[in-house]
């Protein structure tokens, strides 16, 4: 499954990022992406993950994940 990461800009300030998953992920991205103008002062950056970190509990029941991280590199848009 992909996971990406669209990081948003308004003004070399950091607005924040929206993460998407799944079959319809990269779609979404592109139409956030065509609601951002650069002539409204939006740069955008793509990620694309490329592997995960994850943290694993082990028990009396056996591992467990605890958490999971993407690890992103950037692609283009």
């Amino acid at each position: 499954m992909s996971s990406y990461r669209l990081l948003v800009q308004q003004q070399d300030r950091h607005l924040g990022h929206f993460d998407a998953e799944g079959a319809e992920a990269l779609q979404a991205i592109h139409r956030i992406a065509a609601l951002l103008r650069p002539e409204d002062g939006f740069q955008l950056e793509l990620l694309v993950a490329h592997d995960e970190r994850r943290l694993l509990e082990c028990g009396p029941e056996g591992l467990r994940v605890l958490s999971r991280e993407p690890l992103f590199h950037p692609a283009s848009l």
